[in-house]
């Protein structure tokens, strides 16, 4: 009984110290899509090329390990893509990549049609991604951005739907 005692009071010391070595003021790193530009069609598969920012808030750096995405448009999924972009965020600093992704013209055909028959000046649009990490306890973080682009212009046109959530 003695040793399970001990051995209690070793885990809940750990488990506290831990706890105590967490940063409570560490802010979420921002996803921000800087542009999407559509790739030439290969087969029955649209593919995109998205070009990210992501800035990290923080006094601390933080290991990027990969990143996996998921492409909504017109509130219907469309394209999903990953990067094995391998990288240091630096404390109060910013890094951008680009990622290649594919639609298949099976599961959304009709809005990628509807959208490259009409070029409409705006679309609206959301990425949920995961930033996978060796930092801490995370392994990943899930990350969501909603906005409007300027799609066939190359330009952004943000309004207030657009926000970063860590789910």
């Amino acid at each position: 009984m003695q040793k399970l005692n001990t051995i209690a009071l070793l885990f809940m010391m750990l488990l506290m110290t831990s706890c105590a070595s967490m940063n409570p003021d560490y802010d979420e790193l921002d996803l921000e899509l800087t542009n999407l530009k559509l790739l030439p069609l290969q087969g029955l598969e649209q593919r995109f090329r998205l070009s990210f920012r992501l800035t990290n808030p923080n006094n601390t750096e933080f290991p990027v390990d990969g990143i996996s995405f998921k492409l909504n448009l017109r509130g219907i999924k469309v394209a999903t893509g990953v990067t094995d972009e391998n990288f240091n965020l630096q404390p109060l600093s910013e890094s951008t990549f680009d990622v290649d992704v594919s639609a298949s013209l099976f599961g959304s055909g009709r809005v990628l049609l509807d959208i490259i028959q009409s070029k409409p000046n705006e679309l609206e649009y959301e990425i949920n991604a995961k930033i996978f990490t060796s930092k801490g306890l995370w392994g990943s973080i899930p990350v969501t951005r909603k906005g409007v682009f300027s799609f066939f212009s190359g330009k952004r046109a943000l309004n207030n739907s657009l926000r970063t959530e860590r789910k």
